[in-house]
């Protein structure tokens, strides 16, 4: 079980894990190293955390979640939701997406960092860095030095005010598109949380980055709320009912607040999530500054 794990987990890939699992049964052939498909049905089983699947336009325009979850077509494309041949072939029984995007919930994702006490210990820097904030603050009326966002002052009021306690949980949403081919021939959205109560040095390290959506291409997604909205949905009910962890380093089980405290995209990809007119527009930025662009002349 041990082996197949860590094949899993160094090779993402599922031709991957199966080329290695072949090989490996080559050479031992009494071996029981599971097939990709049982492994994955063990590290959910074992962690909790499930890829979770909806349909989507196969042109990338719209996600049939939310308002669209029960058009058989795309609102702005009009191309069928699912199979039409796989639909004539089986006489209407079976329906088949024509494209899926994976969603992997937050929280879930979260409790299983804290089941792991290495990691979870590094979480309780937010409860020291809140307590140094609050310190200086009483003190000096500000912080001495500004090294981390923690020490903003959108983030130190609420500390001040008891909004967000010490074992409660911040979170940065970043999103950006990938081209998978040359010449952009197409593109895959992805988008991470970001976890604040680790410190700087080790937040943004890919062993702590959370991935939680997937959105395939070709294209850009037209519509990026409707593709958001299963993990934006599921962030809104554990912010509303609070998030149950197990603090393996405190032996002890906590009732976390999950606050989102920033938004991070580059500008093509803050045009799609604020629905502003972009960079290419004549006022362009995101801040609401005056300063108009131009084009090259």
């Amino acid at each position: 079980m041990c082996t197949a794990i860590r094949l899993y987990l160094g090779n993402p890939l599922e031709s991957m894990y199966e080329m290695n699992h072949d090989i490996l049964l080559d050479r031992l052939p009494g071996a029981n190293i599971p097939t990709y498909y049982k492994t994955t049905q063990m590290v959910v089983e074992l962690t909790g955390i499930e890829s979770m699947v909806h349909h989507m336009c196969i042109n990338s325009c719209v996600a049939f979640t939310g308002p669209f979850l029960d058009l058989n077509n795309c609102p702005l494309c009009t191309e069928p939701r699912y199979n039409q041949f796989r639909l004539e072939l089986t006489a209407g029984k079976e329906r088949v997406p024509c494209q899926e995007f994976h969603t992997i919930s937050v929280g879930p994702q979260l409790q299983v960092l804290y089941q792991e006490p290495g990691s979870t210990t590094h979480t309780h820097y937010l409860h020291d860095e809140r307590a140094c904030v609050l310190l200086e603050i009483e003190e000096k009326g500000c912080p001495d030095e500004y090294c981390d966002v923690l020490y903003g002052s959108d983030l130190t009021k609420v500390f001040e005010d008891g909004c967000i306690g010490e074992n409660d949980i911040i979170l940065m949403f970043s999103i950006d598109g990938a081209q998978l081919y040359a010449k952009k021939a197409s593109v895959c959205w992805i988008y991470i949380w970001v976890l604040f109560n680790l410190s700087p040095d080790r937040r943004y390290k890919k062993k702590h980055v959370v991935i939680s959506g997937f959105i395939p291409g070709p294209n850009n997604p037209k519509n990026l709320n409707s593709f958001l909205f299963p993990g934006l949905s599921h962030l809104a009910v554990i912010q509303k009912e609070g998030l149950r962890i197990w603090d393996s380093a405190l032996q002890q089980e906590l009732h976390s607040k999950v606050f989102l405290a920033l938004l991070a995209a580059d500008s093509p990809s803050m045009m799609h999530v604020t629905g502003f007119i972009g960079y290419h527009g004549k006022h362009g930025c995101r801040l609401y500054c005056s300063l108009p662009g131009r084009c090259k002349e």
